[in-house]
């Protein structure tokens, strides 16, 4: 029996593929960076940007909040924000999906990826600061908040790059820009094996993403 979805349907079964890899993604990345526990790499917004810029805001949004699970347990529920105070996390990753979707239109991706990023980066901010006089003291500090927004940037900076060659049907440039990327990363690493095998596994999800969203590139993507 063959099911006959619409083309809205589709995006939402895809939104919510993606959101679910998201967090796979970030669950992955966080084992690259054991700087700190609440300063790692959360690699979760590729899937948001890459479906917001892809399908729109309403899509980004879903992405965004799915894909926001892993790091709400990891950051919040296990780590020292608490449930409660941590759902933070979940608003701001929805809100980023929602602002890129709305962007994407108006600009090119790599300015909408990153825009769409700053109200995020003010709102983490904010929220951090605020957790300075909630928690016990030296539990979250300057550095710590300064190497949360950081990462976060450095993240961003490099999906925007990502993601704009991926739109502009650019796949064998995205490849090679992803290999660079990685080889780096696996060349400042001191464990060498864990960190290739963590590597391949995020190569091959993130390829996964983008055969999610491949059928809709060939559009003219419109405001939904």
């Amino acid at each position: 029996m063959t099911l006959n979805l619409s083309d809205r349907m589709k995006k939402i079964l895809a939104s919510i593929a993606a959101g679910i890899l998201g967090n796979l993604l970030s669950y992955l990345s966080s084992l690259l960076t054991p700087m700190h526990p609440q300063v790692t790499f959360d690699f979760s917004h590729l899937a948001t940007f890459l479906i917001a810029i892809a399908f729109g805001p309403f899509y980004g949004l879903i992405a965004g909040t799915i894909g926001s699970i892993y790091p709400y347990f990891h950051y919040a529920v296990f780590g020292i924000y608490g449930p409660v105070f941590g759902l933070a996390i979940i608003f701001g990753k929805a809100m980023t999906g929602f602002i890129c979707g709305f962007l994407r239109n108006r600009m090119p991706v790599f300015l909408a990826v990153n825009l769409s990023f700053i109200p995020e980066s003010l709102y983490t901010l904010g929220f951090l600061q605020l957790m300075t006089s909630c928690l016990p003291a030296g539990s979250l500090n300057a550095v710590i908040i300064s190497g949360i927004i950081t990462e976060g940037w450095v993240e961003v900076i490099i999906f925007s790059f990502l993601i704009d060659t991926v739109m502009r049907r650019r796949i064998i440039e995205t490849a090679v820009l992803m290999l660079e990327i990685f080889i780096i990363m696996f060349l400042v690493h001191k464990e060498f094996i864990d960190t290739l095998l963590v590597l391949l596994l995020i190569t091959l999800i993130t390829l996964i993403l983008f055969e999610l969203i491949k059928p809709f590139i060939r559009k003219n993507p419109g405001s939904e």
